[in-house]
């Protein structure tokens, strides 16, 4: 019987160091794509799903790479059986290359890109043989299919990421009342006069607070003289009085409630009170013998603290820039409504969408740094143990 069974096992051998080199150069990319995922400089909710969800992204493609290595594994223990069953009698065999009829040892790529021209003329199949599968290339089809990730975004969290991550997790309910997570006032007013205190004596620190308390009294004079005239009837006065308050308007980017000077005195207010309200409820709590309220209270303290952080992170002149020029813009028209209306009231329209401008940037900064939103996310989805919910 002239019929051959089997397969050239010299092809087959290659085909199973192709499968090999390539499961390893996978195994390379995906752990460099994790690594770039893990050293990205993004921090937040969306960032730490999203690294979740790529660990286990990359920990499912690790084992799909090595059922792909396994397949060439055995790839590579068909070849090696069939030269066994073809070995004839009398003839030594080798370590791959049982029947020694071999001029070379098994290719292996001295580059990862070179792989072998398996199509060559003259095979069909290319292997040979009654039980070689007519297209090889399909032994990709006895890989797992991939999980089912849902809707894949878009989202800022990447191309992974759910539309909607935290509708994923189970909800506990309601959250319970009677928690206050807000600063005291008079807390708050108390930390304000402490740091003016400690920082007053530091040169130039000191100085700045001079200039903006009285920036803030020189406002309140205007303000009040504005309302002045508006009360006895004295309206038609208001451009000039406008006129004089730009160089205070001016100032305003620097000095005002809107500056970067402001808003760091008002993180560092908010963290010196942050320590002193908390401590006091922490001790309150421990005073009665409520562990549980204790820790309520300095988790509190550390959301509190997070979101302080959060805005020294991310101060930016923006608020005071815009908010003086829709000041300054204002002041134009007031200066011109009585001479031109029409041009008046296209600088009012620019002097409000300067202003919308400004308040939209402090809502989306105050809607990613609030730290409350992220405490009650967390009491929502990841009750504790000490939580009235849990």
């Amino acid at each position: 019987m002239n019929t051959f069974w089997g397969c050239e096992t010299e092809e087959l051998t290659e085909l199973s160091a192709v499968f090999g080199t390539r499961a390893v150069r996978l195994q390379t990319l995906i752990q460099q794509a994790a690594s770039c995922v893990r050293a990205a400089d993004w921090i937040g909710p969306d960032a730490e799903d999203h690294r979740i969800r790529t660990e286990d992204l990359v920990e499912f493609v690790i084992g799909l790479v090595e059922r792909l290595r396994e397949l060439g594994e055995l790839l590579g223990d068909e070849a090696a059986e069939q030269d066994l069953c073809s070995q004839a009698d009398g003839v030594p065999a080798r370590a791959g290359d049982p029947l020694g009829v071999r001029a070379t040892p098994p290719w292996v790529p001295d580059d990862l890109d070179l792989v072998p021209d398996l199509s060559r003329p003259g095979h069909d199949p290319m292997m040979g043989g009654p039980l070689m599968h007519p297209d090889p290339s399909r032994l990709v089809d006895l890989l797992p299919d991939l999980p089912d990730l849902g809707d894949l975004g878009p989202l800022i969290g990447g191309p992974l990421m759910h539309e909607d991550p935290i509708g994923l997790l189970p909800a506990t309910g309601p959250l319970p009342e009677g928690e206050d997570f807000a600063l005291d006032p008079e807390t708050l007013a108390e930390a304000e006069s402490h740091r003016k205190l400690l920082l007053g004596e530091v040169p130039g620190v000191g100085l700045a607070q001079t200039l903006m308390d009285d920036h803030a009294a020189i406002g309140d004079i205007f303000d009040h003289a504005e309302t002045t005239l508006e009360e006895n009837g004295y309206g038609a006065f208001a451009p000039a009085l406008s006129l004089a308050r730009m160089p205070h308007d001016i100032s305003g980017g620097v000095l005002g409630e809107d500056s970067t000077l402001a808003q760091a005195f008002s993180s560092i207010d908010r963290g010196v009170a942050n320590v002193m309200q908390t401590g006091d409820e922490v001790f309150s709590a421990v005073g009665d013998g409520d562990l549980a309220g204790a820790i309520q209270a300095s988790e509190r303290g550390v959301y509190r603290h997070a979101g302080m952080s959060a805005d020294l992170l991310t101060i930016t002149p923006v608020p005071a820039i815009a908010d003086t020029a829709s000041d300054l813009i204002g002041t134009g028209a007031d200066v011109t409504e009585p001479f031109n209306p029409e041009m008046a009231e296209t600088l009012r329209s620019a002097e409000q969408a300067a202003k919308e401008y400004g308040q939209a940037w402090e809502r989306g900064q105050e809607r990613l740094t609030e730290p409350e939103t992220y405490y009650d996310l967390r009491r929502t989805y990841f009750p504790a143990p000490w939580d009235p919910q849990a």
